[in-house]
């Protein structure tokens, strides 16, 4: 259904609950790992943004029930990755299995991980993008923590990116639209909007 497909004079429909607003998908998931004395995990997060770019800050959705936030606050850092849709199982598995049952979800997914060398925090190799991160702030907001991260570190592959820095279709990072269902990014139709496309719209 495009936007075409209704009438944008006609009145919307309020008698949703506010807990429906799911406005926020579809959007590119990430990978959170943190470790501590030994201990490692990884959580799939579909919350996060940008915060900063100087200081460079991003920022996720952890609920404080999450073994990954235990880890993360006990080390005071974390990384979030950014997978290709290669990786989609993993990125599911992610969101789906649990280390409070005692799974080492690295290894249950066939992860490749390494110890991060700024902070610590695990980097999977399946990553086009990583941030390595500094716990700067805890925001509490109702079920879950907004982490505050400082980007320490940047680890990216450069096959995967173009010369001005954006990702290239041909990795297709995978788009999540809620209740376990993800696309690949760069398979659709694009729109593109160059310089002075809406100099005719300036009044």
């Amino acid at each position: 259904m495009s936007a075409a497909a209704w009438d944008p004079a006609a009145p919307f429909a309020s008698d949703a609950p506010p807990t429906r607003f799911f406005g926020y998908y579809p959007g590119v998931p990430t990978v959170v790992t943190a470790a501590h004395e030994g201990d490692r995990n990884l959580l799939a997060v579909g919350w996060h943004a940008a915060l900063s770019a100087q200081p460079p800050m991003y920022g996720v959705a952890i609920a404080d029930a999450r073994y990954t936030h235990r880890l993360g606050v006990a080390s005071g850092a974390f990384a979030v990755h950014f997978l290709p849709f290669a990786a989609v199982r993993a990125i599911a598995g992610a969101g789906t299995l649990s280390r409070h049952d005692g799974t080492d979800k690295v290894r249950a997914l066939g992860l490749h991980a390494r110890e991060g060398p700024t902070t610590g925090a695990p980097l999977l190799g399946e990553a086009y993008l990583i941030y390595e991160c500094r716990l700067r702030e805890r925001v509490p907001t109702g079920d879950h923590e907004w982490w505050v991260g400082e980007v320490v570190a940047l680890h990216h592959r450069p096959e995967a990116f173009d010369e001005r820095g954006l990702v290239r279709p041909e990795v297709q990072a995978p788009v999540y639209y809620g209740r376990a269902r993800y696309e690949a990014l760069g398979t659709g139709e694009i729109a593109a909007f160059p310089p002075g496309a809406f100099d005719d719209a300036q009044e």
